[in-house]
């Protein structure tokens, strides 16, 4: 063989056998590739709440429509939908000339009847002296207390007709029961209504009440001043409350037994909003627990897997506690440290190599 083919014949050996070593040093990352991937959580003894959750719309501390107390046309609005009102402020007023005649009236016959009532005392008194000196006799005396008795009679009925007249002008303006915001104004200036015709919603939301009912698997888990902790869809922010009290039967015609609680809502959360709420019922110290969605049953049997110190998956059989919301008390099969497979169980076996991510 001529020298130029045997170096020709060496160099592609040598080309070969460094192919080959490439692939025999690709060949362990191929097969750890093909491992399963798995999420895990390490066990620790932890504390953990437990909470009842009910939902509900919210209603301000105070929630009003106001009615009105006369009749007539509505001379004047002074206030407007949104606005904030004291107690005993004034919203409008309907016509009231024919009321303050009559208060003026009323007014003007307390004073006669007080002018009566004075002459007929004094005339009394006079009679009793002199009954009592037998100056008079049994019929005048008599006469003069009957006349007191009378005038007594007509000053109370015009202090009555004075009230009732001065209720009346008080009526013909639209007064704020409550304080709060009028959160619906349901007339108009110009408009005629009636005694008892709404005029407005007054709402007081400086505080809100949710106010909504438990199970009576429940109920005794609530306690008045609990934390309770709100939620309205589509804020991130979650809003403190607590429990302001409970009823201690259940609702008519219903199973549920009533619940209030109370909250802030932070300036965010407005009435008529429907809210979740989380009421802390119990706070357990120092437990072994993990997602009740990491558990197998299989043939009455409880099982999770872990992964070992060898990164393989170990099928192991637990005995399971309290089921606490969405979590389960581990009693026995594990303990603190241990890394429970999460995510990627299935088709695990016992001795599987995994990957673990996250």
């Amino acid at each position: 063989m001529k020298p130029r083919y045997i170096v020709i014949s060496v160099i592609m050996v040598l080309l070969l056998a460094l192919s080959a070593c490439g692939k025999k040093a690709k060949a362990p990352t191929d097969k750890q590739d093909e491992r399963p991937v798995v999420i895990v959580e390490e066990l620790a003894l932890r504390d953990l709440d437990e909470y009842v959750s009910v939902s509900g719309k919210l209603e301000g501390i105070t929630d009003i429509t106001m009615s009105s107390e006369a009749s007539g046309r509505i001379l004047q609005l002074y206030k407007k939908l949104g606005d904030r009102v004291a107690k005993g402020e004034r919203i409008g007023q309907v016509e009231n000339d024919a009321l303050r005649l009559r208060l003026e009236q009323t007014e003007a016959a307390l004073v006669s009847a007080q002018s009566s009532f004075d002459n007929a005392q004094k005339n009394l008194s006079y009679a009793e002296t002199a009954w009592q000196r037998k100056l008079i006799s049994q019929a005048e005396y008599n006469s003069a207390m009957a006349a007191f008795k009378g005038a007594k009679a007509g000053l109370d009925g015009a202090k009555a007709g004075v009230e009732s007249a001065s209720q009346a002008v008080r009526g013909s303006y639209l007064s704020a029961p409550e304080a709060g915001v009028i959160s619906n104004l349901l007339v108009a200036a110009g408009q005629y209504i009636a005694p008892g015709t709404p005029v407005a919603s007054i709402t007081n939301a400086s505080r809100l009440i949710l106010k909504t009912g438990v199970g009576e698997s429940q109920i005794s888990k609530i306690k008045q001043g609990q934390a309770v902790e709100l939620s309205y869809p589509g804020m991130e922010q979650s809003f403190k409350g607590q429990v302001r009290g409970f009823g201690i039967r259940p609702v008519q015609s219903g199973n549920t037994y009533p619940i209030e609680i109370e909250t802030s809502g932070g300036g965010k959360l407005l009435p008529g909003m429907v809210v979740s709420a989380r009421i802390l019922s119990t706070r357990y110290k120092d437990l072994l627990y993990t997602p009740i969605t990491n558990v197998v049953n299989e043939f009455g049997k409880n099982y999770v897997y872990i992964v070992d110190a060898a990164t393989r998956a170990q099928k192991m059989e637990v005995t399971l506690g309290r089921v606490i919301g969405e979590n389960v008390e581990i009693l026995s099969g594990l303990q603190a440290g241990d890394k429970v497979v999460t995510s990627g169980a299935d088709n695990l076996e016992s001795g599987t190599p995994v990957q673990i991510r996250g």
